[in-house]
């Protein structure tokens, strides 16, 4: 995991875990559906907006997050889960010692390389691995006309809901589940809420606050988003696979 986009992110912790969605139930209740899970461990954790919903779903979860800002803030949302500091190449977990790992909206920032050997070290035989993000629903018009002013594109190659198994890696083809869904958020909190992805963290001051200025224009303006509060698109992807 990138260690200066983790610092960005920790930056922004508060406004990440009140701005950024959690996942529909029906996503979290796919992801662990498959076998009995009773230890688990969530790599690149954040602040605990998959967290929460995990740990009512299993007895025991372990949160592993490489930020000490994102770190605290995970700790007071999720005050059942032993939080870690660790990321998905270097989990601080002993050999075959959990049933299921998870991560949640973090994948791309993963060295697949190294995270699926350390991923299959801490897994017990027949473990699941559960990859999911939720982003932005892109498909929808105005919501991919605000990130492009904001300058938010997956990154290239292997960005946001895209997940793949080397047949190298000792995991099964993965399954896969999706479900499309709204949140309503004031038009002010949608624009703060560009203001915690990776790009936008990394601009100037006078830039962010430039940008920023331009989405709400372009919110307050367009017939669609220009009611205060707004219907905002989300997707959920999940993956699920199997260590074998």
């Amino acid at each position: 995991m990138d260690s200066a986009s983790g610092n960005r992110f920790g930056s922004a912790a508060p406004a990440y875990h009140r701005l950024r969605p959690t996942p529909p139930p029906a996503a979290v209740d796919w992801l662990t559906a498959t076998t009995p899970i009773a230890t688990a461990v969530e790599v690149g954790a954040g602040t605990g907006l998959f967290t929460a919903p995990l740990a009512q779903r299993v007895p025991t979860v372990f949160a592993v997050e490489p930020d000490a800002q994102m770190r605290v803030r995970l700790a007071a949302h999720c005050p059942g889960v032993t939080v870690l500091d660790g990321t998905a190449e270097r989990i601080p977990l002993g050999d075959a010692s959990v049933d299921a790992v998870f991560c949640h909206s973090a994948w791309h920032w993963v060295d697949p390389d190294s995270a699926f050997p350390e991923i299959a070290r801490v897994l017990v035989a027949g473990g699941l691995l559960g990859v999911a993000w939720t982003m932005p629903d892109r498909r929808v018009g105005w919501r991919a006309k605000l990130d492009e002013i904001a300058g938010i594109h997956g990154r290239s190659g292997r960005g946001p809901g895209r997940f793949e198994v080397p047949p190298t890696a000792g995991f099964d083809q993965p399954a896969e589940f999706s479900q499309s869904w709204t949140s309503r958020m004031t038009t002010e909190d949608l624009v703060l809420s560009l203001a915690t992805y990776d790009h936008v963290l990394g601009l100037s001051e006078m830039d962010r606050g430039a940008m920023l200025d331009d989405a709400r224009t372009y919110l307050n303006g367009n017939p669609a988003t220009s009611r205060g509060t707004i219907d905002v698109p989300f997707r959920t992807v999940c993956f699920r696979t199997h260590h074998h």
